[in-house]
């Protein structure tokens, strides 16, 4: 009888060690995952594409360098970023409202 009992806490335990990992890698996986696709977007931007910067700030691509782009956020005034500091890309997003909106 008492055989039974360590064999169910054991199994208890395994289980909620399989949960815990899981709970664990399972979102880093998928932020991984959606980080690459940012960064493949950002690597096929073309001039006059809308992007998000880091505080909300939205300009259009003028430019290219190694790893960076050159922003132009209004008249006059352009920002050199990374291309690693591209919060999100405007046209995507507007596509996945009108995805949203469309499905209602």
């Amino acid at each position: 009888m008492e055989q039974a009992a360590q064999g169910s806490g054991m199994l208890w335990l395994i289980l909620m060690a399989v949960m815990f990992v899981m709970l664990i890698f399972m979102p880093a996986r998928s932020q991984k995952k959606r980080e690459q696709e940012l960064l493949s977007k950002i690597n096929m931007l073309q001039r006059g594409d809308q992007v998000i910067i880091p505080g909300g700030i939205v300009g259009s691509v003028v430019g290219f360098k190694d790893n960076t782009l050159e922003v132009k956020v209004s008249e006059g005034v352009k920002l050199t970023v990374l291309k690693t500091a591209i919060v999100a890309i405007v046209n995507d997003l507007q596509a996945s409202a009108g995805k949203e909106g469309g499905a209602k």
